[in-house]
């Protein structure tokens, strides 16, 4: 894609968002590499699937956009609003995520209460397989290759619940874990918790028994 067919999508976009015409932006499978996006205002558009690698998207808001399946490796995301942005799939290997609800240094709220202490740590279960892996596997540390500490339910982290009930009330009647990690690694956002990391302790109904 060219610099003015783009220019002429982010215009279009612009007039979308004020509520007066144009179209959201689509921009679907689009070649965008090392393109220059600072600042742009992309909130709720569609780039699911497009090539972003190297782009400068520094300061840009991606608030309720689609960028499930994104390649956005060694994007400068420094202070972009990716708030309610569809991740899912994206890549992110070598981004600058600096200053965004990815940032690594950024602390989780640590809401935890809910959740059993077991000494310094706490004890949360989930279903033993997730979308991206096979199945947890006992006695194994498990990291989020991303963590989000936005208020958005759906984001980037390792999901867990505080109680046993909770997890089958969410997921129903499928295999279910015991999990532990530390209270300052949980985020809550909405109704639901992930963590940075945990540690597998085994079956879950085996242990309540």
């Amino acid at each position: 894609m060219n610099a003015a067919e783009l220019a002429d999508i982010l215009a279009k976009h612009a007039v979308w968002l004020a509520g007066t015409g144009g179209s959201r932006a689509d921009l679907r499978g689009a070649n965008l590499c090392g393109a220059n996006l600072y600042g742009a205002n992309l909130y709720g558009a569609n780039l699911y699937g497009a090539n972003l690698r190297g782009a400068n998207l520094r300061g840009a808001n991606l608030g309720g956009a689609n960028l499930g399946g994104a390649d956005l490796r060694g994007a400068d995301l420094r202070g972009a609003d990716l708030c309610d942005a569809d991740l899912y799939g994206a890549n992110l290997c070598d981004a600058d995520l600096y200053g965004t609800v990815l940032d690594p240094d950024a602390a989780p709220n640590g809401e935890a209460d809910e959740f059993t202490r077991d000494g310094e740590c706490v004890i949360g279960y989930r279903t033993r397989q997730a979308g991206h892996i096979d199945k947890y596997r006992d006695g194994r540390f498990y990291s989020a290759d991303w963590f989000s500490i936005a208020d958005t339910e759906c984001h980037p982290g390792l999901y867990l619940w505080p109680t046993l009930k909770d997890a089958i009330g969410f997921s129903g009647e499928v295999p279910m874990i015991r999990v532990r990690t530390r209270p300052e690694c949980i985020h809550k956002a909405g109704t639901k918790y992930r963590c940075q990391w945990f540690e597998v302790l085994g079956d879950a109904k085996e242990q309540q028994t």
